[in-house]
């Protein structure tokens, strides 16, 4: 059961001999021990204790079957498991605008200030979010979303709300619009690094706020992956970041819905989409933009000696 549950949160590192081995995470190591000998954890406060568990818990999901994105929507063939996934990066935040209008915001280091903590969307950044609403409207009248999947971070709660509203009663000529079920996932949020942006709010301020979200699959109370940073080898070419959005990839597989919004942060998304042969003017993605790709298994490959087989045997004239 143990061997179950750490599947998937492998890392490996190459030591200075050159030769690679695997290892488990340090924070989810030390959660695992205290799953396995609580009596080790006894020193450890109750809330970062709940946070290791946490932490282990969302990270022990590990891709069943071998997947990959292609871009846009080819047609699915019947009985595919394919999903059609509509990937949305926030609209324009508060530290998005003051990085762009502030001489001082990186020189001075505001970006790591208490100010920016879970960033709310500027006043231009909600214009975005409902501008996206119509957007979706035109390009989904096949494949609308069935389920939002979204990062547990104010912007993107913010910008998932805007963009996906709920109007069962419109104004007259206008079509209703019944908001598709809202599932927060910790798996969607952004690369974890020191600008205090990324820093999520207390879970019960959040469902206070966005009560038609559900924040089942996010820990209870304050922040449990804040003190865990995903920087290494860097912070664009984060390892840890990296297997983060290949378990969000085996977690939408494991949905029952075909149709599937994601939305969450840049860097995030450029983790997920790299490592699928998607060049940089597909990932760089500005505010409130859209990304359109499937999910499916990886087709399998001959192996060379099914094809050496092949090629050996008597060929036949036609």
């Amino acid at each position: 059961a143990l061997r179950r549950l750490v599947r998937g949160v492998l890392v490996r590192r190459r030591s200075k001999s050159g030769a690679s081995r695997a290892f488990l995470a340090p924070p989810l190591l030390q959660g695992l021990r205290c799953a396995r000998k609580p009596n080790r954890c006894r020193g450890m406060s109750l809330r970062r204790r709940s946070s290791l568990l946490f932490l282990l818990r969302f990270s022990a999901t590990s891709a069943e079957a071998d997947l990959e994105l292609v871009r846009g929507w080819p047609e699915r063939p019947p009985g595919s498991a394919a999903k059609r996934l509509t990937l949305i990066r926030h609209a324009e935040a508060l530290h998005n605008r003051d990085a762009r209008q502030m001489p001082n915001y990186f020189t001075d280091g505001l970006g790591h200030t208490a100010a920016y903590w879970d960033s709310p969307l500027t006043p231009e950044g909600e214009q975005q979010a409902r501008l996206l609403a119509g957007k979706l409207q035109f390009r989904q009248e096949v494949g609308s979303p069935q389920l939002v999947a979204v990062s547990p971070m104010t912007r993107t709660l913010q910008t998932a709300s805007l963009a996906f509203p709920d109007i069962p009663e419109p104004a007259a000529g206008r079509a209703p619009l019944v908001r598709p079920p809202f599932v927060a996932t910790s798996l969607a949020r952004e690369r974890i690094g020191n600008h205090s942006c990324d820093g999520r709010r207390e879970r019960v301020a959040l469902e206070g706020e966005f009560p038609h979200v559900d924040f089942s699959e996010v820990a209870d109370g304050a922040d449990e992956m804040w003190e865990h940073k995903e920087v290494e080898p860097d912070g664009m070419n984060s390892t840890a970041c990296g297997a983060r959005a290949g378990r969000l990839l085996a977690w939408l597989w494991r949905r029952p819905e075909p149709e599937i919004a994601v939305v969450s942060h840049w860097v995030f998304l450029s983790h997920l989409l790299r490592p699928h042969g998607f060049d940089d003017a597909f990932v760089q993605m500005g505010n409130a933009e859209m990304r359109f790709v499937t999910l499916q298994e990886r087709a399998a490959k001959p192996s060379s000696r099914s094809s050496s087989d092949s090629s050996s045997g008597p060929k036949q004239e036609l």
